[in-house]
């Protein structure tokens, strides 16, 4: 499926997925000894898929599996990976050496410190000092600088990589039910979620609509 652009560099895109709002309604009616009866009515099957989701009937939603494959900072990735209903397989800089790619925020993006929330930030339409954006991407060239010198030393790849900050770019296959998912997408595409990985949660809740539309549009109801 067509990847999304996100951030500066970064992406995310569907790869493969089994299952469909079918596999959600089939898996809920075969408690009463009904799969058969799953895609004969859609308005039953429609109805079925928002009355489950709605009384929190949710262990159908679980027959939908999606595989993504993105591409982010590592520190979304840090955030991404709390999430451990997911499986995970990351590009791993042990086996190869990472390009120099590192995620350098729009200055309109940078806000201040939250006042009220020791985590979070607040985007006040203010633009960062671009003094500041230049400090910020010169020290990661310099440390990319650092880790390509290690290496050419020879050091292991697996310390080299220990100077690079967490703006740096990662790829990863990342696996997960639609239960899961919309769990993910509860706290991911919320306002107060960090932006960096609010923008890839709701891509992924764009592309899961392709897969599941009546169970995306459930959940987004729900909401």
């Amino acid at each position: 499926m067509q990847r999304v652009s996100l951030l500066d560099q970064g992406y995310v895109r569907l790869v493969d997925s089994m299952g469909s709002d079918l596999s959600i309604v089939r898996a809920a009616r075969v408690s009463y000894d009904a799969a058969w009866r799953a895609g004969e009515d859609e308005g039953s099957d429609e109805r079925l898929i928002r009355y489950l989701w709605a009384n929190h009937h949710t262990t159908p939603f679980e027959a939908v599996t999606l595989t993504f494959e993105v591409h982010a900072p590592i520190f979304v990735f840090r955030q991404w990976h709390r999430h451990r209903t997911w499986t995970f397989n990351e590009l791993s800089a042990r086996y190869r050496e990472l390009p120099e790619e590192f995620y350098v925020p729009d200055p309109s993006l940078v806000g201040s410190q939250s006042a009220s929330s020791k985590q979070a930030r607040t985007i006040d339409g203010s633009t960062a000092d671009s003094a500041d954006i230049d400090t910020y991407r010169r020290s990661c060239q310099t440390a990319f600088d650092t880790y390509r010198r290690l290496l050419a030393a020879g050091w292991p790849r697996e310390l080299a990589r220990s100077v690079l900050p967490v703006s740096t770019y990662s790829t990863m296959f990342a696996t997960v039910d639609l239960l899961n998912l919309l769990k993910f997408l509860t706290l991911r595409c919320h306002p107060h979620a960090q932006y960096e990985i609010r923008v890839f949660a709701e891509a992924m809740r764009d592309l899961a609509k392709a897969v599941a539309p009546v169970a995306v549009d459930a959940w987004e109801i729900s909401q």
